[in-house]
């Protein structure tokens, strides 16, 4: 009876994460913020577009920049989104900031418990401002 039970619960443990990205990142609580943009600097406008945008600024929750990385899917005629969500959950981002988010994009973010902000303006701008309305993120 007991091997009966033990058996049962091995495969549903195996399938229980849907998420993307390795279950250790989906798992890890993110802590970094991530900013689309145009341009890899922190005066960079924000992109338009989270999931075909350049480049990724990356800042830790102070606001403190921490690098800036090209965005592998930038060129990706489809599959951007999920391709930006495993960079997201790479480097611990909790929260991500464009001029937009498609459907399919705001899907994972949620799957992924990713907050994201529709914002404009210039990456440190924008930063700071997010982090004076809502303290610490």
């Amino acid at each position: 009876m007991l091997l009966i039970s033990s058996t049962i619960s091995i495969p549903a443990q195996n399938t229980m994460s849907h998420k993307i990205g390795t279950e250790q990142d989906s798992d890890k609580p993110g802590t970094n913020i991530a900013i689309a943009t145009v341009e890899k600097n922190v005066t960079s406008k924000v992109s338009n577009q989270a999931g075909r945008a350049p480049y990724y600024l990356f800042f830790d929750r102070k606001g403190e920049f921490i690098k800036s990385e090209k965005n592998p899917a930038a060129k990706s005629r489809q599959g951007a989104s999920a391709e930006v969500i495993d960079l997201l959950l790479k480097e611990s981002c909790g929260i991500v900031i464009a001029g937009q988010f498609g459907n399919k994009m705001q899907n994972l973010l949620k799957q992924n418990n990713i907050k994201f902000y529709i914002k404009e303006g210039k990456a440190d701008n924008v930063i700071t401002t997010l982090l004076e309305k809502n303290g610490s993120i």
